[in-house]
């Protein structure tokens, strides 16, 4: 070996041996150095540590000692390049590249999911939302071949005539059947193409512009939903809608004979359980049924009683008092002997499957937001954006800020009207009213319209109605009031005398009292006109409600329905739970609800107690006639 001179340049080594000969393959210099798997091109890190026998490595404090090509540190030298070379590569690929992040709502598609757009750098943001509120049950599962089996979109279970609604904005491609069942495509402006599938009906045309949340149609059952980029390869849906996947377990056919024996055999002794179980609880059904006749008739047989018992009582009294006992004499009998036709509690009607339009009219003092129905769940009842609009006491519509892209609710005029003009007239308001159901009729030919009139907006909505009916272009009408007086109210009267006393106007009006104004006067005669023919009218009123007692709520020639609500409710009706469901079987004409007897009787005893105390409160009775007639309502001597 040759030794390395300290001032000298090391000369290079013509064999890459570090300056020994290589003719020997024997001498440890020439052994070939082990690669290092992890490193391409490096040699192993624990041979380069390794002095080779005859050799001691060169100072490394020699000022003038430059490393040798093939030593360690010029390895980790020019890894290091290599290393840093890829990095900085990358991150400059990276911004030149990738898109920023938020300038599309599917931004994290593959560059082959998004339309090539000559010219254009940038893709508009398209936001999208689920088609529907059913549960998904069926996600994404792409077949492995063309006609093999998978899940191409998002399979949602939904009732039968659920609303389907866009899912973004876009231009519907596509509306029709194919293969006997319905369809519907939507382009965007992303390039993306939604599929609407196994619809019941499709409310759509091709061509139209659409918004996102518009209805498209009604669904048949279960629901299919699907994306689809420009080249017609399907996407999973759950990349856009940017949600959770949640899947719902069903069951699916199985072919497996085994599987299919031992069901047989469970199912055999199921039906054996199950039959046994059916036996015995028709037994206590029965027993149950019989124990409930029995009681029934004796409760019948008591009231019966009472009620002839408190009939002779009363015939000494004045023949006014006489014919008021005979009334709630009959309507105790009636609530006994129990409706003609009721619906059970197991009947669930179904939503209408035609175009409505919901109205809501707001009671005295109702501002243009109204709150009496936001508890009501209109939703739920089948209307979507655009189906439901606040009718304005100064004419047209209230403002609502979700119906601003409208387009058929434009020619309609938006006011804002005062507490003031809920005080008008009862003739004058259904007068606006009636204008704007006969537009709405115009801008949606064949669409039934709802009207829900709380309070003195049930009176106006019967009264407009009784206008509209009858005409060449009367639209198909529905009205639904809620604790409306429509046998008027003794307490009106009162606030209209206390407005005459002298200095008691201005007070009145000071504390926020309606008296002395036109619409006072109408609610103490009640409703001014009878229901017109062939318009559906439901009043509904509250058993215990203070304001507008039961009693008056009853509306010849309507169908009127009381319920309990847990509590004295007048403006809460319409949230409860009991007016939703005669609000259902009202919409799909069934009868009421079926209620229990004690229901029944209280209906007749508690709004009539509540009415004769507006009468005292109104020194139309005295305490001793009320207490009187509270002691013959409750069976007392």
């Amino acid at each position: 070996m040759v030794a390395h001179q300290p001032g000298r340049p090391r000369r290079a080594d013509p064999a890459g041996s570090g300056g020994v000969g290589c003719g020997d393959s024997a001498t440890p210099a020439c052994r070939p150095r082990r690669r290092d798997p992890g490193v391409p091109g490096a040699t192993s890190a624990i041979h380069r540590l390794t002095p080779t026998p005859g050799r001691s490595g060169p100072s490394t404090t020699s000022p003038n000692w430059s490393p040798d090509p093939g030593s360690p540190m010029s390895y980790r030298r020019v890894l290091r390049s290599i290393l840093s070379i890829a990095v900085v590569s990358a991150l400059v690929s990276t911004l030149l590249v990738a898109p920023p992040a938020g300038a599309s709502a599917i931004a994290g598609l593959p560059a082959s999911d998004v339309a090539p757009d000559a010219g254009v750098n940038a893709v508009q943001v398209v936001a999208y939302l689920p088609p529907t509120t059913g549960v998904l049950v069926d996600g994404f599962r792409p077949p492995t071949s063309s006609w093999g089996p998978g899940n191409r979109g998002h399979e949602y279970s939904t009732a039968v005539n659920w609303p389907v609604t866009s899912s973004a904005v876009g231009v519907v491609l596509f509306a029709g059947p194919v293969g006997g069942t319905l369809h519907v495509t939507v382009g965007h402006p992303d390039g993306l193409r939604t599929s609407y599938s196994f619809l019941a009906e499709i409310r759509v045309t091709t061509g139209e512009e659409l918004v996102a949340g518009a209805t498209l149609g009604y669904s048949a059952g279960r629901f299919h939903f699907g994306v689809r980029t420009p080249d017609g390869s399907y996407i999973d849906p759950a990349r856009i809608l940017g949600s959770a996947l949640r899947l719902v377990p069903s069951l699916v056919l199985h072919e497996d004979r085994l599987v299919s024996a031992a069901a047989r055999a469970q199912r055999r002794l199921y039906e054996r359980s199950a039959m046994e179980g059916l036996v015995d609880w028709a037994a206590a059904s029965g027993r149950w049924v019989g124990n409930r006749l029995v009681d029934g008739a004796q409760i019948g047989a008591v009231l019966a009683y009472q009620a002839a018992s408190r009939a002779a009582w009363t015939y000494i009294r004045t023949v006014v008092e006489a014919d008021d006992w005979i009334i709630v004499g009959l309507r105790v009998a009636s609530a006994v002997l129990g409706v003609a036709d009721c619906t059970s509690e197991s009947v669930r009607p179904p939503l209408p499957t035609d175009r409505r339009t919901a109205v809501t009219v707001g009671g005295i003092d109702s501002g243009p937001a109204d709150g009496a129905f936001d508890d009501l769940d209109l939703r739920g009842l089948g209307y979507v954006t655009g189906d439901v609009l606040r009718f304005s006491y100064d004419g047209g519509r209230s403002p609502d800020p979700g119906l601003e892209m409208v387009d058929w609710l434009r020619p309609i005029p938006v006011t804002i009207h005062s507490e003031a003009s809920t005080r008008r007239s009862v003739s004058e308001s259904a007068i606006l009213l009636a204008e704007l159901l006969r537009r709405i009729g115009q801008l949606r030919p064949g669409s039934t319209i709802e009207v829900y009139g709380h309070s003195v907006g049930g009176l106006v909505a019967v009264t407009a109605a009784a206008q509209v009916a009858g005409s060449p272009d009367s639209p198909d009408l529905r009205i639904l009031t809620f604790s409306s007086p429509h046998g008027g109210l003794v307490m009106a009267e009162l606030l209209d005398d206390f407005d005459d006393l002298p200095g008691m106007g201005a007070l009145s009006r000071m504390i926020g009292l309606p008296g002395g104004t036109p619409v006072l006067a109408d609610l103490t005669v009640g409703l001014g006109v009878e229901v017109p023919v062939g318009v559906p009218v439901l009043s509904l009123a509250a058993q215990a409600d203070l304001i507008v007692p039961a009693t008056r709520s009853r509306l010849q020639g309507a169908t009127t329905v009381m319920v309990s609500t847990g509590g004295f409710h007048h403006a809460g009706l319409v949230g409860t739970s009991a007016a939703r469901r005669e609000i259902d079987l009202f919409r799909a004409d069934h009868p009421p609800a079926c209620r229990s007897l004690l229901s029944r009787v209280a209906d007749v005893i508690v709004p009539e107690l509540i009415d004769e105390a507006h009468e005292v409160i109104a020194g139309k009775l005295s305490p001793g006639k009320v207490l009187d007639k509270a002691e013959g309502l409750l069976g007392g001597s």
